[in-house]
Order: C-alpha cells, then structure tokens, then sequence
C-alpha cells in the first residue's frame, strides 16, 4: 500500500476557495480513479510571516502500478488545471511513501 502525498504551497488571500476546491471536486475526482482514505493536513512551521500556508493532502493508492498508470494518464491534466485555476498561488510538490507498518 502506498500514500500519494501533495503539498501545497498555498497563497493565503486565496485558501478558502482553493480548499473549497479541493473537498468538492479534487477528492472526488482522485477518489473516482482509484485512489482512497484521503486526508488534509497543516505543515506547521515556526516562520508566522510566511505568505503561504503549506497544506498536505493524502490519498492511498494499493499499487506502484495504478499509481504509475494514473500519473501517465492524468497527472498533466490535474497539474495543469491548477495552474489555470489558481495561477503561481498555488504550487503543488508531489511524493509517494510506501506504507511499510499499519496499526
């Protein structure tokens, strides 16, 4: 089992609207193609004059496979969907991390 992870490097004049995006129609979406469990989180960070805030958010995903065959298919088109809808104020960084322990 794997976790595709993005953080967002999100403009803070526009974090409502970006979040609201990203619960009505980006998770549903991911959630369309695959992917599970999804999760949103606050990267905290001791800089309180920050422009930005960094957000986490978190799918599972059962294969490198499915994982690869998605980022082939789509991962251009998500990529450049934010771009349109949001511009240079939100700057998406993508990892994968692979679930080696659950409890």
């Amino acid at each position: 089992m794997y976790i595709y992870n993005t953080t967002y490097f999100v403009s803070k004049d526009i974090f409502s609207v970006w979040i609201e995006w990203v619960k009505s129609i980006h998770i549903g979406d991911m959630t369309r193609m695959g992917f599970s469990s999804p999760q949103i989180f606050k990267v905290l960070t001791t800089d309180s004059e920050q422009k930005e805030l960094s957000i986490s958010v978190q799918f599972t995903i059962e294969s490198l496979e499915k994982l690869n065959e998605w980022k082939e298919r789509y991962l251009v088109i998500l990529k450049r969907d934010i771009y349109h809808r949001f511009g240079e104020k939100v700057l998406p960084f993508d990892t994968v991390l692979e679930i080696i322990t659950k409890e």
